[in-house]
């Protein structure tokens, strides 16, 4: 679990598989963090300063380090938080799986997140 030394926060929408999928890993992990509400059409100072090359969301902000990318994100949180059972496969060639299956999905889904 984060510390009391530790500050986890989550920019994100309402409904956004991508931030859900980050949002069902913190959960998993027991890690407790702030929700910061993202509004897509006008997006925030925080938003720009912490994602300022795709400026898309979800963005997971750890002691103020911003990670971007949802499945990025979930590998920082598995790296980090070693706690509770880990959410991709440790040996390497099931972990290549997972994120080749992931990534197909999003790229079937073909979500575009303003």
């Amino acid at each position: 679990m984060a510390t009391n030394q530790e500050e986890v926060k989550l920019l994100g929408a309402v409904g956004s598989p991508f931030v859900c999928r980050v949002q069902i890993a913190l959960n998993l992990k027991g890690i407790q963090y702030k929700f910061v509400q993202e509004n897509l059409p006008s997006k925030s100072e925080l938003l720009l300063n912490y994602n300022p090359v795709h400026k898309k969301i979800p963005v997971l902000v750890h002691n103020e380090r911003p990670i971007s990318e949802s499945l990025v994100i979930l590998e920082y949180i598995d790296d980090t938080w070693k706690q509770n059972h880990p959410i991709l496969p440790s040996h390497p060639y099931r972990r290549a799986l997972a994120r080749f299956w992931s990534k197909f999905v999003d790229d079937k889904l073909d979500l575009k997140v303003v």
